[in-house]
């Protein structure tokens, strides 16, 4: 007896719709990536002030060579990843409380969004004066830029949350825990996404921002010495090293919301 199985042609043709689709964009991406680099190298040769990609990575490879650059990237990515998980641990919860309750979004929902609008690099020197000069001012700048996103977007994911499911919670007996891991975040999935997407990037941003202002070591510190120095390729590839740090940390937050989003 044969065991063929015959897949619908439709399937067929969606998946190679699908991988026609990733290859595109895949390529796209690419011809982006070219034409900046492609700018970039032109301006370099338009003025003295633009070191050329060659020169910046040269100049940054050097750094990973003699190792002079791992402390300053380790303080940066300690920083970042600290502050994020702080932020995540009180934003979560603030945000699913405060969308929860009536009450408490009548009372936090004004105050929230005008700390939202309220520049976060102002409370820095109040940072140094409680943690020094150090990682833990740092991360403490990234927990404070990256809560309001993170809340925010927590907030928005129990508003939107549809008002039968808590009723169906309630009609399977489930627990508080339960009805939370099994109900609420499953359906808060793509809002939480974006808000944790949003607060790493702003995490990473008020880091380096930070660094400027006062480190001992960093990323960002290491930049502004090397315009201090005016060793342009230097603070060039530390740039396009910064930049391949957030979009590798964007990339691979877009793939587990997409393998979330598959799986929900």
């Amino acid at each position: 007896m044969s065991t063929d199985v015959t897949i619908p042609s439709g399937i067929i043709t969606q998946q190679s719709a699908d991988r026609a689709r990733v290859i595109r964009d895949n390529v796209w991406r690419a011809a982006v990536l070219v034409a900046l680099v492609l700018l970039w190298a032109l301006l370099s040769t338009m003025s003295d002030l633009v070191a050329s990609p060659a020169d910046s990575l040269n100049a940054l490879a050097e750094r990973f060579a003699d190792g002079s650059i791992y402390r300053h990237l380790n303080a940066t990515l300690q920083a970042v990843v600290i502050g994020f998980l702080i932020a995540a641990a009180v934003g979560f919860p603030l945000g699913y409380a405060i969308g929860r309750s009536k009450f408490l979004g009548a009372v936090f929902d004004p105050l929230v969004a005008g700390a939202f609008a309220i520049p976060r690099v102002i409370f820095f020197p109040i940072l140094l004066q409680i943690f020094g000069v150090g990682v833990g001012a740092q991360s403490a700048m990234a927990a404070l830029a990256a809560v309001f996103p993170i809340m925010v977007s927590t907030t928005a994911g129990v508003r939107a949350i549809n008002p039968l499911l808590p009723k169906l919670a309630r009609s399977l007996s489930l627990s508080p825990l339960q009805t939370v891991t099994k109900i609420y975040i499953p359906a808060m999935a793509p809002s939480l996404m974006v808000g944790i997407r949003i607060g790493f990037s702003i995490a990473f941003i008020n880091v380096i921002i930070a660094e400027f202002f006062a480190a001992r070591a960093g990323l960002g510190l290491l930049a502004l010495r090397a315009y201090g120095m005016l060793d342009l390729p230097t603070m060039y590839g530390i740039i396009v090293l910064l930049a391949a740090i957030a979009l590798a940390g964007n990339l691979v937050l877009w793939a587990i919301e997409r393998r979330l989003g598959n799986k929900l």
